[in-house]
Parts: structure tokens; sequence; C-alpha cells
């Protein structure tokens, strides 16, 4: 009896050092890569952060600085989005209203008409799937005044955002990102994304102004100060649009490429409100419907007036603009789902509150907040530090529950197939299984998301890099090779 219990305690003694051998053994190329990378000559005045959790388990598989907050860039944005879905709730839906002043008297709307908007990103989206585009948009609301007996309106058509208050940019933001697309506004009245395109024609004289072809969707009120010049061929996209808020004074300047074709630059429309208001306007005219007055925005107008709603649209669902968000890395998305928290818990729309809800919820959850420092929603800012460990925690929490944050896992971008991940570790034969968020701006690269490993595994992980001195399609490559080990193991 003795004797088996002691050749059984050999067993289980042995056994256990066979697991842990082959645990070490299952993620020594896992090591070797990460160890390759902190050697990496090109991060000699780098900093990098990363964390891969078991989900099951809640056990650390592999960590290296896991608490070193750096700037995450875009990664940040699952942290904003699964909120909303918590705070908001997965059925959520902006809403936006036509409504009018004063009485409909024989066909006549002896008032204004007013789009009155409740924040909603996806208005008039020409890229989010799902929402409707800017003709089926007009062409409802259009619908709505006949149905409300609106033939013409003596009055104006008023594009009205101040549902939202006029502090649309966080303050930490960059002057020179904020009047190019990726820096349009969180406005109370969104409209088109926010964006608009300047094709200009080619020529091959370098140093030479380009002349502007056209500006699309057509903003009549833009006063664009062309500053711009050639720079020699194959120079690549070198031209910024600086904008001041709530103004129509455009400031073009910086190079595009020399060329024969057309070169786009696309900026951030400083006043979407009045936009949506003098485009409506435009359609209005062409449905053979007057308007007496000339399209305004609520913030100019400044007259509160008694109104009635008589007609509402609605934005699709959270889930789907939460998706769309974490494949395409829409900022101006995010920054409306941190104004709409705010308004939801403390009935203000400032960035600061809306920050202050995302870190009393993770923390409400149980996670260390220490060294979670950000004051936006969509990772633009580069006051923005985060440690991976966070990250990677938080990750597990929303697949945890998915009650609470519905199926995350696929409202990420997979690597090699969708999204911002499309041509991330195209060619491995375990890039499907990387769902992922990333991020990046100058000197900064992250990945934030889910891996299933070769066993099945389900991981958490996150790994920032700040301050590498690389190509941005070099540390890719670099980042890459770290997630297709942690793919690989078992």
């Amino acid at each position: 009896m003795l004797k088996n219990i002691i050749l059984n305690c050999c067993f289980i003694f042995a056994s256990c050092q066979f697991i842990g051998l082959y645990a070490q053994i299952n993620t020594q190329k896992l090591e070797l890569a990460l160890n390759n990378l902190q050697n990496d000559v090109d991060l000699q005045f780098a900093n990098f952060s990363f964390c891969a959790i078991d989900i099951e388990s809640n056990q650390i598989i592999s960590q290296r600085n896991p608490n070193t907050a750096l700037i995450p860039a875009s990664s940040l944005k699952v942290i904003t989005t699964a909120t909303a879905l918590a705070v908001l709730g997965k059925d959520f839906k902006f809403k936006t209203e036509l409504q009018h002043s004063g009485q409909i008297v024989n066909g006549s709307l002896k008032g204004n008409l007013y789009i009155k908007g409740y924040g909603d990103p996806t208005l008039a989206s020409p890229r989010m799937v799902g929402a409707a585009d800017m003709t089926n948009l007009f062409n409802n609301y259009t619908e709505a005044l006949k149905k409300a007996g609106i033939q013409r309106i003596e009055g104006a058509v008023i594009g009205d955002g101040s549902y939202f208050d006029d502090e649309v940019i966080p303050y930490t933001w960059q002057w020179g990102d904020m009047g190019n697309y990726y820096g349009a506004g969180a406005f109370g009245l969104n409209f088109y994304d926010n964006y608009y395109s300047l094709n200009y024609y080619q020529t091959n004289r370098v140093g030479e102004t380009p002349v502007l072809k056209s500006v699309s969707p057509a903003i009549p009120f833009l006063k664009i100060d062309h500053q711009l010049s050639f720079g020699v061929k194959g120079s690549g996209d070198n031209g910024y649009i600086f904008a001041a808020l709530h103004e129509p004074n455009i400031t073009v300047r910086g190079t595009i490429p020399a060329g024969s074709g057309v070169f786009t630059l696309q900026g951030a429309n400083p006043m979407p409100d009045l936009y949506t208001a003098v485009a409506f306007t435009e359609h209005l005219k062409m449905a053979g419907i007057s308007c007496s007055q000339t399209a305004t925005c609520q913030r100019l107008y400044k007259i509160n007036e008694n109104r009635q709603v008589f007609y509402t649209h609605y934005s699709p669902l959270l889930t789907d603009i939460v998706k769309h968000i974490n494949e395409e890395s829409r900022n101006m998305y995010c920054e409306v789902l941190i104004k709409a928290m705010a308004m939801k818990k403390y009935n203000v729309s400032s960035f600061e509150k809306g920050v202050a809800v995302v870190n009393e919820f993770w923390a409400a959850k149980g996670v260390d907040m220490r060294g979670f420092f950000v004051s936006d929603g969509s990772g633009l800012s580069a006051r923005n530090a985060i440690p991976s460990k966070i990250f990677a925690q938080i990750m597990r929490l929303i697949y945890k529950d998915n009650n609470t944050f519905g199926d995350f896992y696929n409202m990420l971008a997979v690597a090699g197939s969708t999204g911002t991940l499309s041509t991330f570790a195209r060619n491995s034969p375990v890039a499907n299984n990387i769902h992922a968020k990333s991020g990046s701006m100058s000197r900064v690269r992250s990945y934030t998301g889910y891996v299933t490993n070769k066993g099945g595994k389900l991981i958490s992980f996150s790994i920032v890099v700040n301050n590498f001195s690389c190509s941005g399609s070099m540390i890719k490559q670099k980042l890459e090779e770290i997630l297709i080990q942690l793919a690989s193991t078992y």
C-alpha cells in the first residue's frame, strides 16, 4: 500500500514537472521573440509594454513591463466602445428630430424648420454600413415634410447641435490634427462624418501651388487659403489642413506629390451643423419646396422658439456602430460616445465627465486603474497613457460578460482580413486567430484584443510601443512576430 502511494506521488510529481517543462517549451518561441524585441536596436530609445492573460484561468501567460503606462493611440477605442455598450446599452440608438416653429397654414410653414441633433455620428455617413446616406436621408426628411403638409417654408432651415456643448474637440488634441479628417469634432449635430475632400489637379512642376479641382461634398461657405505646393514625385501626402472651430476659414499647407492625376486631401468640417441646414435647403429646392430665408444653425441664430417634433430619424444599433469604430478606427464616433456617456450619467456633455464615466465603470469592475491616464475617447491625444496589463484585464472582463458587452470578439478587426488589420500577418496561417484593435501615431504603435492559440485557448492581450526608431512598416513586422508566436502556442 505504502509502495503504491509512493509510486503515485512520484508519478504526480513527474507529471507536474513535465507539464511545467512543456509550458516552458510551449512559450519558448514567444519569450525569444519578446527578448529579441526588447533588445532590438530600433527600440534602443523606446519603451514597450506587453501582457497576455489566459481568459479562462485569469493567469498571465507572458508579460514585459506590464505596468508601464504608454501612449496607446487608437487601441484606446476598445475601452471607450465597450464602456459605451455597458453605459448606453447594446440596443441604444441615436436620434435626430425634425421640428418646426410656427404654424402650418395652407401648405406653408410660417416658421422655421429645425434639424435637431442628439449626437448621432452616423447621420448621412458615406462610410457606415447600415446608415442612410445623404440622398436617402434627405428623401426621408422630404417625405416627412410632405406628410406634415409642408409645401413651402416661410422661414429658414436651422441645424441645431445644442444638445452637446460647443467644446467639440478635447483640449489636449494638437493644433496640427484638428483641421484634418481624423481630427473631426464631436458636435451635437454631426453630418457626413464631419469631413470633406479637397481634390487637386497634379502637375510635374515642383514648388508650384496646385489648382483645386473640386470640394466634395460641395460645402459653399468654406473659405480656403491654398498655401500648398508640389513636392517631388512620390513624396507622398505631406499636406495639412488648419481650421478654427465653428469658423469657415481653412488654410492648407505642406506638399503633395507632383504627378499627372488628381490628389485628394481630407479635412474636418468645422461647421457640420450649418452644412446640414445648407445641404437640406438645397435638396428641398430641388424637390420643389422653397425656403424664404437663408439656412443657418442654432449657434448663429441664437433665438429660442417653441417647437413641435414631427419626425424622428434613428441611427443603426450601437453594436453596429461599435463594430464600425473598432474595425475602421473612427475618432469622431468615439468622442461622440464619450459625450453621450457624460450626458447619460451627469447630464452634461463634457469630455472630462465622459472620461470620468469610463474610469468609474472599470474601477467598479475591480480593475486597478492606477496608471490609467486618459483625456479623450479615440486615442488621438498624446497625453493618454495606459499600461498593457490594464488593457488585457479589461479585454478579459469584456469577453467574460457577453450579456453586457455582446459579442465583442467579433466587433474587432480580424488580422489579414478586415478593417485596419487587413494587411496584418496576412501571410500567416494563424492570422484569423487574431482579433484586435490597432493604434498608430508618430512613433507609437499598439495592438489590443484577443488571440485564440493553437490549443484553442483564448487569450486577451495588449502590446504598446513608443518612440521606436524604425519605420511604421518595420515596427508592424516586429509586432506581427510577437502575436504570431502568441497564436502559435498550445
